[in-house]
């Protein structure tokens, strides 16, 4: 299980000899439940967790309390609110299991630990908040543009993620309705 996680960090710390065990021994692994939240809006998010097995969707409630999906994570993705878990305020997202999903996860002082401990962590932990902050960008650029490109791209970036997540839920996410999703599928059929 701590496997996957040291082969992440390898593979985004090129180079840099990896100090497992002191990497796993602030990591505890956690069960989580379809349909049970990890992290809930104006709550503090308390731990952060690396995804073994499973995926989320993180989702906000709009002013008229409808859920608004904002992103999905699978296999080898982080979760949690940055700001929420860093800062210790109360965060603005709530996360959701989708599946059942195992997680390693962390401790806020744990992690603070872990980064004066370990440099190769500091470097992974360093090269993941540049990645999410260029992430964030392309994604607010692409809110521009149509529902239909916005669509592919997110099948050439997530081939599978009609088995896993639903077509109410990828609707959310590309703010369109569920019956324009169908119809987008369907002209991508043909």
């Amino acid at each position: 299980m701590y496997d996957k996680l040291i082969d992440h960090i390898r593979h985004n710390v090129c180079g840099t000899s990896i100090e497992k065990q002191i990497i796993i021994e602030y990591f505890t692994p956690k069960l989580f439940e379809k349909k049970e939240h990890f992290l809930k809006q104006g709550y503090i998010c308390k731990l952060a967790g690396f995804v073994i097995d499973g995926c989320y969707r993180n989702y906000m409630l709009s002013t008229e309390g409808k859920e608004v999906n904002t992103g999905f994570g699978f296999e080898n993705w982080w979760l949690g609110d940055v700001s929420s878990f860093v800062n210790q305020t109360p965060s603005l997202i709530n996360t959701q299991f989708l599946e059942n999903t195992t997680l390693l996860t962390i401790t806020a002082k744990n992690h603070l630990d872990l980064l004066e401990k370990s440099q190769c962590f500091r470097e992974y932990t360093s090269k993941l908040r540049s990645k999410a902050t260029t992430a964030s960008v392309v994604k607010l650029s692409r809110l521009s543009e149509s529902a239909k490109i916005r669509y592919k791209v997110l099948l050439e970036k997530y081939p599978k993620i009609q088995q896993r997540i639903s077509q109410r839920h990828i609707a959310s996410f590309l703010q369109i309705t569920p019956e324009a999703l169908c119809r987008l599928r369907k002209s991508e059929i043909s």
